[in-house]
């Protein structure tokens, strides 16, 4: 079994290491359910067909398309995402599936030296903890041996003399070294894993001080740079401060976090359009949804995370899901551990309802969908990408056919948090989680009927004699009469947005709690500089129009013009008198998340401002 973790104990909660908690029927088990049974349908001879002829040995099959093809980019995360579903889930085909895996790429590499030397940054990191997965929840011992191997090549190839402030320029490209500021968090985990000095030296090497440092200072003279993984980089920090302790660390999560939910994220909690952070132009995130005929638009290009100049282009959407969410995800867990503030469950939540909550299945051809689109004049969802690479090559098999597998396994570890004094219920998913609090077994089942609904139903199914606490989220959104029911009464408690509201008593079998937050419509616009453009959300969800639309209406009080038509679905209609020019006409508002693929929706739309139809 892995070795105790090295470092300094200081987490507040702890989460349930992909075990112990079993998600009930609901769209998103129905979504891991789907997507296990895709990857296990793909042949184990097409995952190794690179690597195979790689190292010269016979390949049978036929190898994956698209960026896979092109070097197996993914295979580490492929390999990460089958041991954490086979941890949550129990179905032994998946550890079986990845051990054969494994196996046989080990057979490449003692074959040919080259398939551990190949790797630049972006694939050995991807590599390093896949086999760190593989070693910590599957108990395979080979893991540490390929990790070790992996490291000491990447040790003596990867270029130091590159530039450190994580613009992704031709520099990064050219020498195999994009991305490199996410190699630390798998390397401090190496080393709490095996204790093994090199691991920490190694990860030391490669501390993204640019970008923390900056954000300690709260210095937000950034620059453009690439979305998914400068968020992916705070995991990086995460993971150093509980190696080493140190407070600047956590000050540079704790900011970047406050900094980017803050001003760099849409209504759906998506960020980084056209892939691109910390732009410099005020307005970014408005102005990369509109389309180059749109008057107000100020400039035609923009300076991207490789610093050129380019023009906006709808085949760069407004979020790359799968990747971004996974991002989301790593860093809402760490902060959660750490610190036990609540208020660190709620950009999970905006991802796991708007983003994931939304992705169209992945098929077995690779296609799964690249980008979330949020634009003025509209979007479909759709698991086809209109780029081709230079050299022919589809956008197939693509990175996010490597983080959404790993989306759907953290769905389990992101509901439940514990510590010696009960149990903190983070995500309102349909669950059922297994724990020991006071040397006693207990257990408890979110049975509400919804996926979504204000009204959430907890019951103790098992619980010893000694009183223990369980602590409700209450989300950031949640600003109405919030109440909190034990067995039909009212438990006293007055939940505020991003608090714990906390209950501690003697459970027993079969005592229910109800979670009552009331959902209101609310608009929210872009940015500070495009108030004329919003999303509207009811609660949680972030609702899509039917058609482009410029309203006459009250952004302020939805609710005396926006009428709910079916409740259960969240469906909402506008009364007459508000769509531009045109009095007669309605408009009518889904939720995003429940949306079909190629069906246009329009989900920021514009509003008619005092100086004229336009902002």
């Amino acid at each position: 079994m892995p070795a105790i973790g090295r470092g300094i104990k200081m987490d507040r909660l702890k989460d349930f290491q992909y075990r112990k908690v079993e998600l009930k029927n609901s769209l998103w088990e129905r979504q891991r359910r789907d997507t296990a049974e895709t990857y296990l349908s793909i042949p184990n001879d097409s995952f190794l067909y690179y690597f195979r002829k790689l190292a010269g040995l016979e390949a049978p099959g036929e190898g994956l398309t698209g960026w896979y093809g092109n070097g197996a980019s993914t295979f580490g995360q492929k390999l990460g995402a089958f041991a954490k579903l086979y941890a949550v889930t129990g179905d032994y085909r998946l550890k079986e599936k990845a051990v054969y895996l494994a196996d046989e790429w080990g057979k490449c590499a003692e074959a040919a030296q080259k398939v551990i030397d190949c790797n630049g940054t972006y694939v050995y990191e991807k590599l390093l903890g896949g086999f760190l997965d593989m070693y910590e929840y599957l108990g395979y011992e080979k893991g540490l041996v390929w990790c070790s191997l992996l490291t000491d090549s990447a040790a003596a190839r990867f270029k130091r003399d590159i530039p450190r402030d994580g613009l992704q320029g031709p520099e990064l490209c050219d020498n195999d070294m994009i991305e490199w500021y996410t190699l630390p968090e798998n390397l401090y985990r190496a080393y709490r894993l095996t204790g093994d000095q090199k691991y920490l030296d190694f990860a030391r090497e490669w501390d993204y001080t640019y970008l923390w440092d900056k954000l300690c200072r709260r210095d937000t003279s950034i620059g453009p740079r690439h979305a998914y993984s400068q968020v992916n980089s705070l995991s990086s920090a995460a993971m150093a401060y509980e190696v080493a302790g140190e407070k600047t660390y956590l000050e540079a999560i704790e900011n970047g976090y406050e900094e980017i939910t803050e001003k760099h994220t849409y209504a759906t909690g998506g960020y980084g359009p056209a892939e691109c952070l910390f732009a410099e132009e005020e307005g970014f995130l408005g102005e990369m949804l509109k389309d180059s005929w749109d008057p107000t638009k100020r400039n035609a290009v923009y300076r991207n995370f490789g610093g050129g100049y380019v023009t906006r282009n709808d085949n760069w959407g407004s979020c790359e899901v799968s990747c971004c969410a996974w991002a989301v995800f790593k860093i809402c867990n760490y902060l959660l551990r750490i610190t036990g503030k609540a208020k660190y469950g709620a950009w999970a939540e905006q991802m796991l309802i708007n983003g994931v909550a939304g992705q169209p299945p992945i098929d077995s051809q690779g296609h799964v969908m690249y980008y979330a689109g949020y634009f003025v004049d509209g979007a479909v969802k759709s698991v086809h990408d209109r780029r081709l690479q230079g050299n022919g090559a589809n956008f197939e098999w693509q990175c996010c056919t490597g983080t959404f597998p790993q989306d759907v396994a953290e769905y389990a570890n992101m509901l439940y948090y514990t510590d010696e004094d009960g149990i903190y219920v983070s995500q309102y998913m349909q669950s059922r989680a297994a724990f020991t609090v006071s040397g006693e077994e207990a257990v408890l089942e979110n049975c509400s009927d919804e996926d979504i609904a204000p009204v959430r139903r907890f019951r103790i199914q098992e619980a010893g004699s000694s009183p223990f606490r369980i602590c409700f989220r209450v989300p950031h959104w949640a600003g109405g009469e919030n109440r909190i029911l034990v067995n039909g009464e009212d438990s006293g408690l007055k939940p505020s947005p991003d608090t714990w509201a906390v209950l501690k008593r003697v459970w027993k079998e079969d005592d229910v709690i109800t979670v009552i937050y009331p959902f209101r419509l609310e608009f929210k616009p872009v940015d500070d500089k495009n108030k004329d453009i919003a999303a509207l959300c009811f609660g949680p969800a972030v609702l899509a129009a039917d058609k482009m639309t410029l309203f006459d209406g009250d952004m302020e009080k939805p609710e005396t013009w926006i009428t709910c038509v079916e409740e259960k679905e969240m469906i909402f209609r506008t009364l007459p008198g508000h769509v531009c020019p045109y009095p007669q006409e309605v408009r009518t508002f889904r939720p995003y998340y429940r949306l079909p693929v190629m069906e246009w929706y329009f989900m920021y739309v514009r509003f008619r401002t005092q100086t004229g139809e336009r902002g």
